[in-house]
């Protein structure tokens, strides 16, 4: 199941968690094994009295069950705390621009992808070639050369000059040195709105272009180009 939000989300809610159920059940079965040793205790024969010794171990297991159920009570607070802090900060997100590393972006209709890169120092080539989601290779484009952090701007067109369609892209950058040897790949990194925040399974994600983002892989959050230029 998939849900989005575009407001605080309380993830601490009063949902029955494991340490609680496991808490009403020590408390039951405790409560029974109660009823027995006060049974045994009072029709036991006086002239032969029980060995106490199994109900002192028994007693001392129920108390290490309790600590290890308050243990877990405490865990799953922490836990509940920390997702809470975590769902607030990614909705934060929502409405500002984020810089993503990765090469996946997705293009809208009449739309546009820019991705960033970072040239290597030394390469004599630089080339970035765009694939769409089955890999076959669209569109392709020679890069400045200058060291340093530099955008890819892709309007959707491909190298035969038809518009692509809507839908997930990869970008790939190959740099060569001057001999003509392949070089390491450069990072890559894709930016865009975040339009919402999902979640599944316990899992967040950023909505950015319609296209989920780890909120792990954000290196950068600023105010939107638009806005913060009329500001």
């Amino acid at each position: 199941m998939v849900t989005s939000v575009g407001t605080t989300t309380n993830t601490t809610g009063t949902s029955t968690t494991a340490a609680g159920t496991a808490g009403v059940s020590l408390a039951k079965n405790f409560d029974t094994f109660l009823k027995l040793l006060t049974t045994q205790l009072r029709n036991q024969d006086p002239t032969s009295p029980m060995d106490t010794k199994e109900f002192t171990n028994q007693l001392v297991q129920f108390s290490q069950v309790e600590q290890q159920i308050n243990q877990n009570k405490n865990l799953e607070t922490l836990i509940g705390l920390f997702e809470a802090q975590t769902t607030n900060t990614n909705v934060g997100y929502i409405g500002k621009e984020v810089v993503v590393e990765g090469n996946k972006a997705a293009l809208a209709k009449d739309g546009e992808i820019n991705w960033l890169t970072d040239i290597p120092a030394g390469a004599a080539v630089v080339k970035a070639n765009i694939y769409d989601s089955t890999g076959k290779l669209v569109a392709s484009q020679n890069l400045d050369k200058t060291a340093g952090r530099t955008t890819v701007n892709w309007d959707g067109t491909t190298d035969v000059g038809t518009i692509s369609k809507p839908g997930n892209y990869t970008l790939e950058v190959v740099a060569k040195d001057s001999n003509g040897a392949a070089m390491t790949s450069p990072k890559t990194y894709t930016s865009g709105v975040v339009q919402s925040v999902e979640f599944e399974e316990g899992a967040q994600f950023l909505v950015v272009n319609g296209m989920r983002m780890d909120a792990a892989d954000v290196v950068a959050v600023r105010m939107p180009t638009s806005t913060a230029s009329g500001s």
